[in-house]
Protein backbone atom coordinates (compact mmCIF):
# COMPACT_ATOMS: atom_id res chain seq x y z
CA UNK A 1 0.00 0.00 0.00
CA UNK A 2 1.69 3.36 -1.59
CA UNK A 3 -0.20 5.92 0.24
CA UNK A 4 -4.18 6.17 1.74
CA UNK A 5 -5.16 9.96 2.29
CA UNK A 6 -3.78 12.80 3.35
CA UNK A 7 -3.21 12.56 7.15
CA UNK A 8 -3.91 8.80 6.89
CA UNK A 9 -1.59 6.27 7.57
CA UNK A 10 -3.86 3.06 8.35
CA UNK A 11 -7.52 2.18 7.67
CA UNK A 12 -9.15 -0.50 8.76
CA UNK A 13 -11.08 -2.62 5.91
CA UNK A 14 -14.59 -1.98 5.78
CA UNK A 15 -16.66 -2.56 9.22
CA UNK A 16 -13.56 -4.55 11.05
CA UNK A 17 -11.79 -1.79 13.08
CA UNK A 18 -11.90 1.20 14.98
CA UNK A 19 -10.76 4.92 13.82
CA UNK A 20 -8.48 6.95 16.43
CA UNK A 21 -5.67 9.01 15.61
CA UNK A 22 -4.73 8.91 11.64
CA UNK A 23 -6.48 6.13 10.96
CA UNK A 24 -10.05 5.64 9.43
CA UNK A 25 -12.66 2.20 10.30
CA UNK A 26 -16.16 1.62 11.69
CA UNK A 27 -16.24 -0.37 14.97
CA UNK A 28 -16.65 -4.76 14.34
CA UNK A 29 -13.55 -6.42 15.64
CA UNK A 30 -11.27 -5.20 18.55
CA UNK A 31 -7.80 -5.82 19.52
CA UNK A 32 -7.13 -7.72 15.89
CA UNK A 33 -8.37 -5.65 12.88
CA UNK A 34 -7.42 -6.49 9.04
CA UNK A 35 -6.32 -3.22 7.75
CA UNK A 36 -4.56 -1.20 5.20
CA UNK A 37 -1.30 0.13 5.92
CA UNK A 38 1.33 2.66 4.62
CA UNK A 39 4.05 0.61 3.38
CA UNK A 40 2.40 -3.01 4.40
CA UNK A 41 1.03 -5.41 1.74
CA UNK A 42 -2.81 -5.30 1.65
CA UNK A 43 -5.07 -6.30 4.56
CA UNK A 44 -2.44 -6.95 7.00
CA UNK A 45 -3.77 -7.34 10.64
CA UNK A 46 -2.91 -4.90 12.87
CA UNK A 47 -2.74 -5.21 16.73
CA UNK A 48 -0.80 -5.40 20.17
CA UNK A 49 2.71 -6.71 20.05
CA UNK A 50 4.72 -7.92 22.84
CA UNK A 51 8.09 -5.65 23.56
CA UNK A 52 10.93 -7.29 22.80
CA UNK A 53 14.63 -6.61 23.52
CA UNK A 54 17.39 -5.63 20.95
CA UNK A 55 18.29 -9.34 20.01
CA UNK A 56 14.50 -10.17 19.82
CA UNK A 57 14.13 -11.83 23.29
CA UNK A 58 10.43 -10.97 25.04
CA UNK A 59 10.84 -8.04 27.91
CA UNK A 60 9.33 -9.70 31.18
CA UNK A 61 7.77 -7.56 33.57
CA UNK A 62 10.07 -7.79 36.57
CA UNK A 63 7.21 -7.34 39.29
CA UNK A 64 5.13 -10.44 38.03
CA UNK A 65 6.66 -12.49 35.65
CA UNK A 66 4.41 -11.82 33.02
CA UNK A 67 4.71 -10.37 29.59
CA UNK A 68 6.07 -6.59 30.09
CA UNK A 69 2.95 -4.87 28.45
CA UNK A 70 1.75 -4.82 24.99
CA UNK A 71 2.43 -2.02 22.41
CA UNK A 72 -1.15 -1.37 20.37
CA UNK A 73 -1.80 -0.23 16.77
CA UNK A 74 1.11 -2.90 15.60
CA UNK A 75 1.43 -5.38 12.61
CA UNK A 76 0.38 -8.76 13.56
CA UNK A 77 0.47 -10.49 10.16
CA UNK A 78 0.48 -10.83 6.72
CA UNK A 79 -1.80 -13.02 5.39
CA UNK A 80 -0.98 -12.87 1.64
CA UNK A 81 0.70 -16.20 0.78
CA UNK A 82 4.19 -15.85 -0.98
CA UNK A 83 2.82 -18.34 -3.93
CA UNK A 84 0.08 -21.04 -4.47
CA UNK A 85 0.39 -24.25 -6.64
CA UNK A 86 -2.31 -26.13 -7.75
CA UNK A 87 -1.66 -29.55 -9.84
CA UNK A 88 -4.57 -31.67 -11.45
CA UNK A 89 -4.41 -34.59 -13.15
CA UNK A 90 -6.84 -37.40 -14.47
CA UNK A 91 -6.03 -40.64 -15.76
CA UNK A 92 -8.21 -43.06 -17.78
CA UNK A 93 -7.83 -46.75 -18.34
CA UNK A 94 -10.06 -48.23 -20.31
CA UNK A 95 -13.46 -48.34 -18.02
CA UNK A 96 -11.86 -46.14 -15.19
CA UNK A 97 -11.48 -42.48 -14.30
CA UNK A 98 -9.01 -41.60 -11.38
CA UNK A 99 -8.89 -37.88 -11.52
CA UNK A 100 -7.07 -35.58 -8.06
CA UNK A 101 -6.79 -31.95 -7.26
CA UNK A 102 -3.92 -30.97 -5.22
CA UNK A 103 -3.11 -27.88 -3.91
CA UNK A 104 -0.30 -25.91 -2.00
CA UNK A 105 0.30 -22.38 -0.22
CA UNK A 106 3.49 -21.64 1.01
CA UNK A 107 3.67 -18.71 3.52
CA UNK A 108 1.07 -16.27 4.89
CA UNK A 109 -0.17 -16.10 8.42
CA UNK A 110 -3.27 -16.03 10.35
CA UNK A 111 -4.51 -14.47 13.85
CA UNK A 112 -6.01 -17.53 15.90
CA UNK A 113 -8.63 -16.85 18.45
CA UNK A 114 -9.05 -20.76 18.76
CA UNK A 115 -5.32 -21.16 19.47
CA UNK A 116 -5.81 -17.96 22.44
CA UNK A 117 -8.41 -19.71 23.55
CA UNK A 118 -7.30 -23.49 23.98
CA UNK A 119 -3.93 -22.13 25.30
CA UNK A 120 -5.87 -19.89 28.13
CA UNK A 121 -8.24 -22.57 28.73
CA UNK A 122 -5.85 -25.58 28.95
CA UNK A 123 -7.57 -27.72 26.16
CA UNK A 124 -4.41 -27.32 23.44
CA UNK A 125 -2.33 -30.25 23.76
CA UNK A 126 0.69 -28.85 24.73
CA UNK A 127 -0.96 -27.58 27.88
CA UNK A 128 -1.08 -31.26 29.24
CA UNK A 129 2.73 -31.61 29.60
CA UNK A 130 4.02 -31.49 33.18
CA UNK A 131 0.74 -29.61 33.01
CA UNK A 132 1.10 -28.75 37.26
CA UNK A 133 4.36 -27.66 37.55
CA UNK A 134 5.10 -23.92 37.78
CA UNK A 135 6.35 -22.38 34.11
CA UNK A 136 9.30 -19.62 33.52
CA UNK A 137 8.30 -17.37 30.40
CA UNK A 138 10.83 -17.15 28.33
CA UNK A 139 12.66 -13.58 28.10
CA UNK A 140 14.60 -11.36 29.41
CA UNK A 141 14.17 -8.67 32.88
CA UNK A 142 16.09 -5.02 32.37
CA UNK A 143 18.57 -4.85 34.78
CA UNK A 144 18.56 -1.28 35.37
CA UNK A 145 21.43 -0.84 37.95
CA UNK A 146 23.79 -2.54 35.08
CA UNK A 147 22.36 -1.24 32.10
CA UNK A 148 21.61 -4.47 30.46
CA UNK A 149 18.80 -7.39 30.29
CA UNK A 150 19.44 -10.90 32.03
CA UNK A 151 17.38 -13.77 31.57
CA UNK A 152 13.95 -13.95 33.63
CA UNK A 153 14.33 -16.65 36.46
CA UNK A 154 10.41 -15.72 37.56
CA UNK A 155 8.44 -18.90 38.05
CA UNK A 156 4.62 -18.48 37.71
CA UNK A 157 1.58 -21.06 38.07
CA UNK A 158 1.55 -23.11 34.90
CA UNK A 159 -2.44 -21.71 34.75
CA UNK A 160 -1.01 -18.05 34.76
CA UNK A 161 1.51 -18.97 32.32
CA UNK A 162 -0.89 -20.60 29.88
CA UNK A 163 -2.94 -17.60 30.02
CA UNK A 164 -0.45 -15.20 28.86
CA UNK A 165 0.16 -16.90 26.19
CA UNK A 166 -3.25 -17.09 25.50
CA UNK A 167 -4.03 -13.69 25.06
CA UNK A 168 -5.16 -11.87 21.33
CA UNK A 169 -1.34 -11.08 20.20
CA UNK A 170 1.35 -12.12 18.48
CA UNK A 171 1.42 -15.21 20.24
CA UNK A 172 -1.16 -16.63 18.50
CA UNK A 173 -0.08 -15.66 14.84
CA UNK A 174 1.23 -19.16 13.06
CA UNK A 175 2.09 -19.76 9.30
CA UNK A 176 -0.42 -20.44 6.70
CA UNK A 177 1.59 -22.89 4.80
CA UNK A 178 -0.58 -25.85 3.77
CA UNK A 179 -0.42 -28.81 1.37
CA UNK A 180 -3.86 -30.17 0.52
CA UNK A 181 -5.78 -32.85 -1.27
CA UNK A 182 -8.52 -30.77 -2.60
CA UNK A 183 -10.63 -33.39 -4.16
CA UNK A 184 -10.07 -37.21 -5.56
CA UNK A 185 -12.62 -38.71 -8.20
CA UNK A 186 -12.64 -42.20 -8.87
CA UNK A 187 -15.12 -42.95 -12.05
CA UNK A 188 -16.44 -46.29 -13.82
CA UNK A 189 -18.19 -45.71 -17.28
CA UNK A 190 -20.10 -48.24 -18.61
CA UNK A 191 -18.71 -49.23 -22.37
CA UNK A 192 -21.05 -48.21 -25.11
CA UNK A 193 -22.30 -51.48 -25.99
CA UNK A 194 -23.27 -52.38 -22.74
CA UNK A 195 -25.01 -49.12 -22.22
CA UNK A 196 -27.44 -49.92 -25.43
CA UNK A 197 -28.26 -52.97 -24.12
CA UNK A 198 -29.90 -51.37 -20.98
CA UNK A 199 -31.35 -48.49 -23.71
CA UNK A 200 -29.36 -46.02 -22.70
CA UNK A 201 -27.06 -43.78 -24.69
CA UNK A 202 -24.34 -43.62 -21.74
CA UNK A 203 -23.56 -44.48 -18.31
CA UNK A 204 -20.99 -43.61 -15.21
CA UNK A 205 -20.92 -44.31 -11.62
CA UNK A 206 -18.26 -42.06 -9.36
CA UNK A 207 -17.51 -42.02 -6.13
CA UNK A 208 -15.60 -38.80 -4.55
CA UNK A 209 -14.09 -36.91 -1.89
CA UNK A 210 -13.43 -33.34 -1.09
CA UNK A 211 -11.06 -31.78 1.46
CA UNK A 212 -9.62 -35.40 1.99
CA UNK A 213 -6.21 -34.46 3.58
CA UNK A 214 -4.21 -31.30 4.84
CA UNK A 215 -0.87 -31.03 6.08
CA UNK A 216 -0.32 -27.62 8.18
CA UNK A 217 3.17 -27.95 9.63
CA UNK A 218 3.31 -24.61 10.87
CA UNK A 219 0.00 -24.18 12.59
CA UNK A 220 -2.65 -26.08 14.80
CA UNK A 221 -5.18 -25.65 13.05
CA UNK A 222 -6.60 -25.69 9.31
CA UNK A 223 -5.28 -22.29 7.83
CA UNK A 224 -8.15 -21.88 5.32
CA UNK A 225 -10.32 -21.24 8.20
CA UNK A 226 -11.60 -17.74 7.64
CA UNK A 227 -14.11 -15.76 9.91
CA UNK A 228 -14.62 -13.35 7.01
CA UNK A 229 -15.95 -15.86 4.79
CA UNK A 230 -16.23 -14.68 0.98
CA UNK A 231 -14.59 -11.57 1.61
CA UNK A 232 -11.18 -9.54 1.03
CA UNK A 233 -10.22 -9.63 4.68
CA UNK A 234 -8.12 -12.69 4.91
CA UNK A 235 -6.08 -14.18 8.16
CA UNK A 236 -8.23 -13.89 11.03
CA UNK A 237 -10.18 -16.58 12.69
CA UNK A 238 -12.22 -16.25 15.27
CA UNK A 239 -13.16 -19.64 16.78
CA UNK A 240 -14.53 -20.49 13.56
CA UNK A 241 -16.24 -23.88 12.29
CA UNK A 242 -13.78 -26.55 10.65
CA UNK A 243 -13.81 -27.38 7.07
CA UNK A 244 -15.60 -30.27 6.16
CA UNK A 245 -14.88 -32.93 4.44
CA UNK A 246 -17.04 -34.52 2.02
CA UNK A 247 -17.88 -37.48 0.57
CA UNK A 248 -20.40 -38.89 -1.76
CA UNK A 249 -21.25 -40.74 -4.91
CA UNK A 250 -22.37 -39.79 -8.44
CA UNK A 251 -24.78 -41.36 -11.37
CA UNK A 252 -24.96 -39.87 -14.23
CA UNK A 253 -27.50 -41.69 -17.17
CA UNK A 254 -28.31 -40.56 -20.06
CA UNK A 255 -31.35 -42.00 -22.46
Amino acid sequence: MVSIAPGITTSSLSGTGTAYAGTSGTNAFTGSIPSIVEGQPYGVIVGSKFPRSPDGQFIINPSTGYFASAIAGQVLADPNPDYRLGVTNTITYKIFTLSALLDYRQGGDIVSFTAGFAKSRGTWEGTAVDREMPRIIPGVIFDAANNKYVPNNIQIPAQVYWQNFGLQNDLNVMDATVFRVREVTLGVTLPSSVAKKLYMTSARFSVFGRNLFYEAPNSILDPEVNTAGASNILGLELQSAPNTRTLGVSLNLSF
